[in-house]
């Protein structure tokens, strides 16, 4: 099984401030074809970490937070955050892809765009998002579109529309994610994948070996949709602070624990300590 951070921080030319707004694990096993995708809601705080100690601020920090405190995160900002969540989840990350705004954008214009199907209308008035001088505002009638970049990074970050909020959010992220693989394995892409790995690289921060992109290029393209199961760690596994302002998301360390052995059986470091099923009788 393979797992890969795959986290979007909410920065780019202009703003003051980096954040992990879109933090997902994939995890993918080569030899059933199956992945599993987990989207950590941005306002999870007050969790522990791997070294006993609790966590107060939101996850969404914790990478600048570690890197603003050297001695308390002796591994730096990324590697801890891949430490903490692989922690919080029970089994270990293999490796990361970390893009920022423009990064996004430009990816997916480089592939030409991507094809997604909304679920639900979006009419969001207060989105800000542009970077090409658009008016306020994002809507999007449900049903198929093609997204250029611009689009697609308002489809990945708009959560104001009427009934929408982090957790619709994230399903979105996790369906561009899912697109944008199919984009980059479909057959037409072949002759163009060397120029958008290099362009990639150029946006792209990752730890994955470039001498294996291809081969899990190659297994992806073998992973059926109905062998993708998708997740966001909001309620029932995380639920709001009735005594926490501002508003924040407490994890049930239960109800993710239980996620963890359903998902990863016995690879889940909460599988020792699991209670064991009751023997049948003779």
């Amino acid at each position: 099984r393979i797992n890969i951070l795959l986290t979007g921080v909410d920065s780019s030319v202009g703003r003051n401030h980096a954040l992990n707004d879109t933090i997902i694990v994939a995890s993918f096993d080569p030899n059933s074809r199956h992945v599993v995708m987990l989207s950590f809601p941005r306002d999870i705080s007050g969790f522990p970490l791997w070294n006993g100690v609790t966590f107060s601020g939101k996850i969404n920090s914790l990478m600048t937070y570690a890197g603003l405190h050297k001695d308390q995160f002796p591994d730096g900002p990324l590697p801890s955050l891949i430490k903490e969540l692989g922690y919080l989840l029970g089994v270990p990350i293999h490796y990361y892809a970390a893009v920022d705004l423009d990064g996004f954008r430009t990816l997916i214009d480089k592939v030409g765009g991507i094809d997604i199907n909304n679920p639900r209308a979006i009419n969001d008035p207060d989105y800000g998002g542009w970077t090409d001088g658009r008016p306020l505002g994002f809507s999007l009638s449900a049903g198929v579109h093609h997204l250029d970049g611009q689009s697609a990074l308002a489809y990945a970050r708009s959560r104001k529309g009427s009934g929408d909020n982090d957790f619709t959010r994230a399903r979105r992220q996790q369906q561009l994610l899912v697109a944008l693989a199919r984009k980059l394995t479909d057959p037409s892409m072949l002759t163009r994948l060397p120029d958008l790995l290099a362009a990639a690289s150029q946006t792209v921060r990752t730890n994955f070996p470039a001498d294996r992109l291809s081969e899990m290029l190659s297994l992806s393209r073998q992973v059926k949709d109905d062998a993708i199961q998708k997740y966001v760690l909001g309620p029932p596994y995380a639920l709001r602070s009735t005594d926490a302002t501002p508003y924040s998301l407490k994890l049930d360390l239960a109800k993710l624990s239980a996620l963890s052995i359903k998902l990863f059986g016995a690879d889940s470091r909460y599988a020792a300590n699991a209670p064991a099923s009751p023997s049948s009788s003779p």
